[in-house]
């Protein structure tokens, strides 16, 4: 095969490999892939083995590896380096694929819940058995009886932010103690949550809950409150956790507080 006689324009070649001229162009001022012949008219033409040469480069382009990277690969390209290469882009692809992974496993959770609130009966007592859910809270630092205020909750909440990968966020909620809950109707708050899309050292543990669905603004909590509380006493159940009260949809789905949906959910027996 006489691969070395044969030599082919800038054009022909990005047409060989769908890429514009201009790159071809840029490559070759940066020094990273130039033509083999350049005639005293300025032509330039590429030989047919270099084909192999550009391929090779505009795959590690593809694979995420930047220029300088791409340029010091060739200056020492051995079979060994070469594939030393490739296998750390493949450990770099596969931390990618595993973080994707995570991120549409959060997607599923919020798209499966949020549905959820949407079908559930509103104010309806349900009773099911809730899987172990990783959470994260940070602790409210209040002022004993007194009524958490706004900036209490926000403290706490930007704390959890700082904390955590905000992308790995499937839900936020306040955590109630029961006595409190009886007492106040959900006004004093022990911590402020996340659920959260990665194993952490804090969970929601597995058992059976006591679950109920509210629609509106946050100002009605303590009607919720009374609502689910007067429920699970009429059923003959008994609260035995705090209560996590989870805002399954809220300012982040729609402006519209009147279709805000609060979860109320606490083990029983």
């Amino acid at each position: 095969m006489k691969a070395k006689s044969v030599y082919y324009t800038p054009q022909q070649v990005a047409s060989f490999f769908a890429i514009r001229k201009d790159t071809l162009l840029f490559y070759d001022r940066i020094g990273l892939f130039s033509p083999a012949l350049r005639k005293e008219n300025g032509y330039r033409y590429y030989s047919a083995n270099q084909l192999y040469e550009l391929d090779a480069v505009l795959t590690l382009r593809d694979l995420g590896f930047s220029i300088a990277e791409i340029k010091e690969s060739k200056e020492t390209m051995s079979v060994e380096s070469f594939l030393s290469l490739l296998g750390k882009e493949e450990s770099r692809l596969s931390e990618k694929i595993a973080s994707y992974q995570d991120l549409l496993a959060v997607n599923n959770s919020i798209r499966q819940s949020t549905l959820q609130a949407i079908e559930a009966k509103k104010e309806h007592l349900i009773i099911e058995h809730l899987p172990r859910q990783p959470i994260i809270a940070a602790d409210i630092n209040g002022s004993g009886d007194k009524a958490t205020s706004d900036e209490e909750w926000t403290n706490a909440y930007s704390r959890l932010l700082t904390a955590t990968d905000s992308r790995m966020i499937i839900h936020t909620g306040s955590i109630i103690g029961k006595e409190e809950a009886s007492r106040s109707f959900g006004a004093i708050i022990d911590s402020v949550y996340v659920l959260y899309g990665k194993q952490t050292d804090e969970n929601i543990e597995e058992g059976i809950y006591a679950c109920m669905y509210f629609t509106g603004s946050a100002d009605h909590t303590a009607r919720f409150y009374r609502k689910y509380l007067n429920e699970i006493e009429r059923h003959g159940l008994s609260i035995c956790s705090s209560i996590y009260e989870e805002l399954t949809i809220s300012y982040a789905v729609t402006s519209d507080e009147y279709k805000h949906v609060t979860k109320l959910m606490a083990k029983t027996k």
